[in-house]
């Protein structure tokens, strides 16, 4: 390699120096700026060059050069010319050429002949093969193995869903088949799995003679009293006693608390007397408040507004004489717990009011269940389903009280529309085992020829 150090005025100037002197394959190998003169000091900046190239020297440079050379009045150039001129020189790739690089990272072809790639050795295939042949015996052994476990697991949660609960006989091929029959009539009413098993564990298995027809009958009547007897009811106003009765209405928003406090009043007023006073604690809505005390004006009763539990109090003291107050609440979000806290202020033990928590039945199971979760921490008392009429199954009013059988919580009353005080139902076993049959064909006849 030959090195050989070049001064200029400026870069432009000096690389044409340097290609001129070695040639286009020159490289760069530093530059920097200097000052002549004495100490570098007094003098002009000068950029020194400093260039290399493995290459002799070209034939018309003189025998004997100088080792540098200076440039006094270099010739100005556009900066698009000069760096075409600093482009470096490509040359296409032929067909055998190899592309190498040295040191310095300068491009080399050099013809070779093509040569073949030698295939692997033997042993090396041989190796992949036996590989290859392994991995897919041990996958074939693995589905297999995973198709017989999900075989298994089919077959067992198919018996658990299609077996029925009923004692089992000798002939215990016809009673699965009845059993799968109800279960899936059961299911089909929007009753879950888990709780049709617990009500065809109430139907005992008989040995008859019956025709089919008349075993069908039969046993649509032993599945309606099975849903009877699971059912809890309550009467919040039965006359037995003469004491004063408070009910309040709680729960979600937009369940129907208001219109459903209407209809028990109207039915109340229409039924027994008109000792009755309205209350209403639900001053997040204007709207509530005041549709309350249209109702209040129609039927001529009282209706009082209270925002703390001493206003509260201090209602019921003044409405000692009525046999029926009625108190309507703001709606609460299941997740606010907060809130919920706060209407348990109100409702405290020592004002003996009774809490009635309101579900809509168009409401999904698991939310449904969350709610009661949530609002129990009131004490609730019993529970009220409304917009029953909006729902093509009922299945899940059973689902309701058969979720947390400890709680024991009862239904007081039931709506199915939005007339007042027309659409409610004081809840009986009866009733609520009809709604959750009755879209069923064939038993809704068989409930309404018993009763």
């Amino acid at each position: 390699m030959q090195v050989k150090i070049f001064e200029s005025t400026d870069m432009a100037s000096g690389l044409k120096l340097v290609k001129e002197t070695l040639g286009p394959d020159a490289l760069i190998l530093s530059t920097r700026t200097i000052r002549s003169g004495k100490l570098g000091i007094i003098g002009k900046p000068v950029l020194e060059i400093t260039a290399a190239i493995d290459t002799p020297w070209p034939e018309t440079a003189q025998q004997s050069r100088p080792r540098t050379t200076r440039v006094t009045s270099p010739r100005k150039r556009p900066y698009t010319q000069w760096a075409e001129d600093t482009t470096p020189h490509q040359t296409a790739v032929q067909p055998g050429q190899t592309i190498t690089y040295d040191s310095q990272f300068r491009l080399h072809q050099e013809p070779q002949p093509s040569v073949e790639k030698e295939p692997a050795s033997h042993n090396e295939l041989d190796e992949l093969k036996d590989m290859v042949a392994k991995l897919g015996v041990e996958v074939s052994r693995l589905n297999s193995k995973q198709e017989s476990q999900e075989r298994i697991q089919k077959r067992d949660v198919e018996a658990t869903v299609q077996t029925p609960t009923a004692v089992v006989q000798d002939d215990q091929s016809t009673q699965n088949e009845d059993g799968n029959h109800l279960l899936d009539l059961l299911v089909s009413q929007g009753i879950s799995a888990a709780t049709a098993q617990e009500v065809l564990r109430l139907i005992p298995s008989e040995e008859t003679t019956e025709s089919a027809n008349q075993e069908q009958n039969r046993m649509h009547l032993a599945l309606t009293q099975a849903i009877e007897s699971m059912v809890q009811v309550a009467s919040p106003l039965c006359q037995e006693d003469k004491a004063q009765r408070r009910i309040a209405l709680v729960g979600p928003t937009g369940v129907g608390k208001t219109t459903t406090l209407a209809k028990i009043a109207a039915h109340y007023l229409s039924n027994f007397s008109n000792s009755i006073a309205l209350i209403t604690i639900d001053t997040y809505r204007i709207a509530a408040v005041e549709q309350l005390k249209v109702y209040g004006a129609i039927m001529n009763l009282p209706v009082e507004v209270v925002i703390s539990p001493e206003q509260l109090e201090q209602a019921l003291l003044r409405h000692c004489d009525k046999e029926l107050i009625l108190i309507d609440t703001a709606g609460r979000s299941p997740k606010d717990s907060l809130c919920i806290k706060e209407l348990a202020t109100f409702l405290r033990a020592d004002f003996a009011i009774d809490k009635h928590l309101v579900l809509s039945a168009t409401t999904r199971e698991s939310e449904l269940f969350e709610t009661i979760k949530r609002f129990s921490i009131l004490g609730i008392d019993n529970t009220i389903v409304t917009k029953t009429d909006e729902c093509a199954t009922l299945g899940v009013m059973l689902d309701i009280q058969n979720h947390d059988r400890s709680k024991n919580i009862p239904f007081s009353w039931i709506t199915n529309g939005q007339r007042v005080p027309e659409d409610l139902l004081t809840a009986s076993a009866e009733i609520v085992a009809g709604l959750i049959l009755s879209s069923s064909q064939g038993i809704a006849t068989e409930i309404q020829d018993n009763n």
